[in-house]
């Protein structure tokens, strides 16, 4: 179909604010009178405060209040709560006086200048009893170690499976294990959040770069025994989050800042506060078995993941779960046992990362079904074309569809444009003992574009059309600053027929939008994109029931074109929507009014398959890997805005790059100091390591999405990491399976293969 605005690349709507400087991040507001707030977290990895000694620091010119555990409220929370009717962990308070790794909150200053608050936080002197500490699940998890909480250190998920028991089931069984480090989000913008209290009124409100603006209002009502109503929460522009915005972390704390003092507070972190005290990725050992037949179809799994949740449960439990979720979604395997643990341990809190639990899962997964295609001397491809799910298949775990999910196709079309044959009878004929190896690998997953089933879901979207034909809607968006505002905007341009730039779409903000779940689990597009688009629909019937007053027809005989009405047997008969909509008003008043509420409610939730193809080159001498190719096939449904999802999958492809080469948060394996949470000692891949990214949008449209569109701001990220694995594996004829891939494990690894070549 020919589409006006929608399969069209157009920059994202705030662009030219960004190029120029304008655009106003939480981090560039000055509210009158405003505080600006230093957190003061442990030196030590676990011990118990016993006193706090602030008078240096409130002596100080400027300084309005020293905020901990001695003066403020100390009930226990869940940061990655957003209703309050979910059922998850309390653990975490505002400030701790059990202090659970370095980094833990344990005061904070309130001055008139950043400046000002820190050279306070510097002067407050803390005196702790340390206690003994436990850096790794395996210490965490021995009889005796230190219990950080009551109940425990860890959380057992209940035993989860389908089909029949996996001891049961016949094949050939193969075992792998892998392990994933703790890493950091490194979003451009660093955490901030700035609270406003009325104490007159008894009104709170708090702006931050948040995947959940209701998710804000809730916590800061609870923790400060306020009603909802009073509490406003509102979305500012962000500069990326990857997950690390979707728990209320900074929040709260600037609220009740602002209540104490009754002056508006600003909490901004630097980067090596953000490292220490925010959400870092989950470390990871898993241990898979599997069982094929003689056809090498998989037949049973039996997979066994431990987390390392760090000082705090947090999200933990959850993202248990969640692995287990996917492990139904690409291959049809009939019987699946699965056992996961979250263990505290005295180290930074880990929670929410792009994918939440899919590339996990993917990694356990792809790594297994490389190991094996190495272990049965078949082609990748083709073992995964054997065993892949059809499109329209049911997931074995809550028995629903997935939809239109197209494994087959991203695979077989990603292979033909990377030239995966021709690449990987290359890579086996090279000569093995050249300093230079080169090695191909792949990865497919898919992803989710919805709570639906497992949890309601749904989008509420009011709209109207002003006298001058342009057009507002209202609804509950968060844009992670990768173009959703103009996705959506290009959803309501296409069906008004009016330019995109001609509609406002303002963000978040608890005070006008209908309660909504929030920016998780990619359901932007799918779901609030459609809720969009329906709005529109009603939106421009409304219009066309007025034109048909005004113009003395019936509105089936009318169309809508550039902002004109017109009679569809006779052209030249046409009014503009500035007539239409001012006829409306003056005839009819408020009744006239052209102006719609409407809530979609998604039935379907298909997935959006992805299949990721590598070359990778590695220099032997020295162990740097260099990506020398790399195809990214992704089923989407319809892009909506194709250079948006190129965009989504170099940013992707630059995060499983950091994961699987050079990123990592170091911890002193005696002290639990992390060793370099600093930008000049945390390595990330960079824009000049990357190779010419080939991206294949698959658009077979999805029956429920917004001009058939699914999602991919996560799934994108799903297969990178083990695809780059598999490419490095490939050009050594190796299983390495611990990341991340540094130069020093690749040499060894190159040595002992070379020894035991020569044996």
């Amino acid at each position: 179909m020919n589409y006006q605005y929608i399969g069209k690349s157009t920059p994202v709507n705030n662009s030219r604010a960004k190029a120029s400087g304008l655009l106003r991040y939480a981090g560039d507001m000055k509210l009158p009178n405003m505080l600006h707030m230093k957190l003061v977290l442990s030196p030590v990895a676990h011990g118990i405060v016993k006193a706090i000694d602030s008078s240096a620091a409130l002596a100080m010119p400027g300084v309005a209040a020293v905020l901990s555990f001695e003066n403020t409220v100390d009930t226990k929370y869940n940061r990655g709560r957003v209703r309050i009717s979910e059922d998850v962990m309390d653990q975490e308070t505002l400030f701790s006086r059990h202090v659970r790794f370095v980094g833990d909150r344990v005061a904070a200053v309130l001055a008139d200048s950043p400046e000002i608050a820190a050279a306070a936080a510097e002067k407050i002197k803390l005196e702790i009893e340390e206690l003994p500490a436990v850096f790794t699940v395996e210490d965490a998890m021995k009889e005796g170690a230190p219990q950080l909480h009551e109940g425990g250190n860890t959380v057992t998920l209940p035993e989860s499976g389908f089909g029949g028991k996996y001891s049961d089931a016949q094949g050939e069984e193969f075992i792998h294990r892998s392990q994933t480090q703790r890493i950091t989000h490194i979003a451009m913008e660093t955490h901030c959040a700035v609270a406003d209290y009325n104490p007159g009124t008894d009104r709170m409100t708090v702006w931050s770069p948040t995947q959940s603006t209701f998710g804000v209002r809730s916590c800061v009502a609870a923790l400060l025994g306020m009603p909802m109503s009073h509490v406003r929460a509102i979305k500012t522009p962000m500069g990326g989050s990857f997950g690390c915005k979707q728990e209320m972390i900074l929040e709260p704390l600037a609220a009740v800042g602002a209540k104490m003092t009754g002056r508006p507070v600003k909490l901004q972190l630097d980067r090596r506060e953000t490292i220490l005290c925010t959400v870092l990725r989950h470390p990871i050992k898993s241990e898979i078995r599997a069982k094929f037949d003689k056809g090498h179809i998989l037949k049973a799994l039996d997979l066994t993941a431990e987390l390392d949740a760090g000082g705090y449960q947090g999200v933990s439990p959850d993202y248990m779960g969640s692995m287990f979720k996917k492990l139904s979604w690409v291959y049809g395997v009939e019987d699946v046992e699965y056992h996961a643990t979250s263990t505290c341990t005295n180290t930074p809190m880990s929670g929410s990362y792009r994918g939440w639990g899919g590339p996990e899962t993917a990694f356990i997964m792809e790594n297994m079904m490389n190991a094996a295609a190495q272990k049965f001397r078949c082609d990748p491809l083709e073992l995964r074309l054997k065993n892949v799910l059809p499109p329209d298949a049911i997931s074995k775990i809550g028995n629903f569809p997935l939809g239109d999910v197209r494994l087959e196709d991203v695979l077989r079309l990603g292979s033909e444009r990377f030239r995966w044959s021709e690449r990987r009878a290359a890579a086996q004929a090279q000569d093995r003992s050249s300093r230079y190896l080169k090695g191909v690998g792949l990865a497919v997953s898919t992803h989710t574009s919805g709570y639906y089933p497992r949890r309601l879901d749904w989008c509420t979207v009011t709209a109207k059309f002003e006298e001058d034909g342009s057009a507002s809607f209202n609804c509950n968006i968060h844009d992670h600053g990768c173009g959703t505002v103009a996705a959506l905007k290009n959803i309501a341009a296409e069906e008004l027929s009016i330019p995109p730039d001609s509609i406002d779409f303002p963000e978040g903000d608890t005070a006008y939008n209908a309660l909504d779940n929030g920016c998780y689990t990619s359901r932007t597009i799918y779901v609030t994109g459609r809720a969009v688009l329906e709005t529109a629909q009603k939106l421009k019937s409304l219009l066309l029931e007025n034109a048909a007053r005004l113009m003395v027809c019936s509105a089936g005989d009318l169309a809508c074109q550039n902002g004109e009405i017109f009679v569809t047997a006779d052209p030249s008969r046409r009014k503009t929507y500035r007539d239409v909509i001012c006829y409306a008003a003056d005839q009819y008043g408020s009744s006239g009014a052209i102006f719609v509420s409407h809530t979609y409610q998604p039935s379907s939730n298909p997935g959006p398959a992805a299949a990721h193809f590598a070359e990778v080159e590695v220099d032997t001498l020295t162990g740097l890997c260099r990506l020398t190719a790399f195809t990214a096939a992704h089923d989407v449904g319809k892009a909506i805005n194709p250079e948006l999802c190129r965009g989504q999958v170099g940013s992707a492809l630059q995060q499983g790059m950091g994961l699987v080469f050079c990123e990592q948060v170091k911890i002193d394996p005696k002290t639990g100091q992390p060793l370099n949470a600093t930008l000049q000692r945390y390595h990330v891949a960079r824009a000049c390591d990357f190779p010419h990214i080939e991206t294949v949008l698959v658009e077979n449209g999805s029956p429920e999405g917004p001009y058939g569109a699914k999602s991919i701001g996560e799934s994108c990220f799903v297969p990178v990491a083990p695809a780059l694995l598999a490419a490095v594996n490939d050009a050594l004829q190796t299983d390495l399976t611990t990341l991340p891939l540094t130069p020093e494990k690749i040499i060894r690894a190159v040595q002992e293969k070379r020894k035991e070549a020569s044996l």
